[in-house]
């Protein structure tokens, strides 16, 4: 996919972006990328030449790595990742403040 992200003053393309920011493999990121543009898991899989369980599989691998649950909330942290590449990986709980 030609997409890129602005990153660090350099353009990368989205794959190599994810796979730095989440350290994700090049095949997790390839799936990731597909779903963010709105591509089915099923599809993402064809377009892959890969089989579905497969592309299963580093799906559940990448919610591991990216602290995710669901594919919306995957897309949704990718989403951000992107946005502001110079933001944490991981979203970062605020601090209770005591009083």
């Amino acid at each position: 996919m030609p997409s890129v992200v602005a990153g660090e003053g350099r353009e990368v393309s989205q794959v190599d972006f994810l796979q730095d920011r989440f350290h994700l493999t090049r095949s997790e990121a390839r799936v990731v990328v597909h779903l963010f543009h709105g591509t089915p898991l099923r599809s993402s899989a064809e377009a892959l030449g890969l089989k579905y369980e497969t592309v299963r599989s580093y799906l559940k691998s990448a919610f591991l790595k990216t602290g995710t649950h669901r594919q919306a909330e995957l897309v949704l942290t990718v989403f951000s990742a992107m946005r502001d590449a110079n933001s944490p990986a991981l979203p970062v709980s605020p601090r209770r403040m005591v009083g």
